[in-house]
């Protein structure tokens, strides 16, 4: 079972939002990296979605953690992000497989999770990085 979890959001270290501390338990951290497309503000976190083309250059950054106990993990981060069966179709986002480029240069295949719904009414994060909207923290 792939185990590689790519985060660009509330589940990354900085922001350490409710499930962060559970990552933080039950997975290692990797590396920082980037994966190929496009990141949106949705208010209170991002949404990453694919690049349309291969000539899109855009890369979000976030961070890649190895799943110490993938299963559960995935059970858990599913309900989170709400896309298992019982939730009400359309799913908001789904978890889908992607190449992401690690700081060292290494591509390794993640599981990360897409958002689903349109974007045209949605600001893009430019920079591809949601710390770079969150308040500096003293």
């Amino acid at each position: 079972m792939l185990n590689h979890l790519f985060v660009y959001g509330t589940l990354r270290r900085a922001n350490d939002g409710s499930l962060h501390p559970y990552l933080r338990r039950d997975s290692e951290f990797m590396a920082e990296a980037t994966v190929p497309g496009n990141l949106y503000d949705l208010g209170a976190y991002p949404g990453w979605v694919c690049a349309i083309n291969k000539h899109d250059q855009a890369k979000v950054r976030g961070e890649v953690y190895r799943l110490l106990h993938p299963q559960p993990t995935f059970a858990l981060l599913d309900t989170y992000e709400e896309c298992t069966p019982r939730h009400p179709q359309p799913h908001e986002y789904e978890r889908c497989r992607k190449i992401a480029r690690l700081a060292d240069g290494t591509d390794l295949e993640v599981w990360i999770y897409r958002y689903c719904l349109k974007t045209d009414n949605l600001k893009r994060i430019v920079s591809g990085d949601y710390a770079s909207m969150l308040p500096a923290s003293h």
